[in-house]
């Protein structure tokens, strides 16, 4: 019986992550939760009540005890706890690999040589792909870059630790990257593709990047170890609004980091 463990399921990615494991042809698939509140995810899932094959443990990300729990014996780790809002400090990414890294070091102590090693989707970003490129001149990718750095610098600060733990076979990494995400309100998927190389779309729903890491992750055996972009090949519902706050909100912590 398959274990599939979300980490952070009532942010847009985690809720499009959830949604497509729920209604996934996995066969005796188990999905373990782990959420700030139970409340509120029990508020956007109203049918978690009643499914026998959900188990939620409640605390932060930082509760040793429930994100070992939550995270034993699971063969897929979707990372779902992230953040494209500007800060004086972003350490979301970084803290999170590390407490996982941290809980994973302790099952394996635990369980000996019974230990497996789980596949983690890490939700990193195309702007920080070499292989996959954003459509349009480099110097859009460059002004996202220097605009969100802040962000960027965590996540790879995230990678770091990830590449540490491959090496040290704790665990395996699928890095999963993807262009602008908007429409975190859509619950229906249009279409997308996963590429290695080449060009992007420059915008991706929620639903459809939640439905490619469900994807990848029953796909694991072909993407461990690799990074993959995720492109939108159908419509994506676009609002600027959110999309311009994030970029004005990295433009103020870089030009103004006080």
């Amino acid at each position: 019986m398959p274990i599939h463990a979300v980490l952070g399921a009532t942010g847009n990615l985690g809720s499009a992550t959830l949604r497509d494991l729920l209604s996934s042809d996995i066969p005796d698939l188990t999905i373990n939760i782990l959420v700030r509140s139970k409340a509120k995810l029990l508020g956007a899932f109203p049918q978690l009540v009643s499914v026998g094959n959900a188990n939620i443990f409640e605390g932060p990300i930082s509760d040793e005890a429930a994100l070992a729990t939550c995270v034993r014996s699971a063969s897929v780790i979707y990372v779902c706890v992230s953040t494209n809002h500007s800060g004086h400090t972003v350490d979301i990414a970084r803290s999170t690999a590390a407490y996982l890294i941290g809980a994973l070091s302790q099952l394996r102590e635990a369980e000996g040589p019974e230990y497996k090693s789980p596949v983690i989707l890490f939700n990193r970003s195309l702007t920080l792909s070499k292989e996959v490129q954003l459509p349009g001149p480099v110097f859009m990718k460059n002004f996202f870059h220097f605009v969100i750095a802040l962000v960027y610098d965590d996540l790879e600060r995230a990678s770091l630790l990830y590449d540490a733990a491959e090496k040290d076979a704790l665990l395996a990494r699928i890095t999963v990257d993807a262009p602008m995400l908007v429409d975190g309100d859509g619950t229906v998927a249009t279409s997308y593709k996963l590429i290695r190389s080449g060009t992007s779309s420059w915008f991706l729903s929620y639903a459809d990047f939640g439905k490619a890491m469900v994807e990848l992750g029953q796909r694991r055996g072909e993407f461990e170890g690799k990074a993959v972009g995720v492109s939108a090949t159908g419509n994506v519902r676009t609002n600027w609004a959110p999309s311009l706050w994030i970029i004005l909100l990295g433009l103020r912590y870089r030009l103004l980091p006080f």
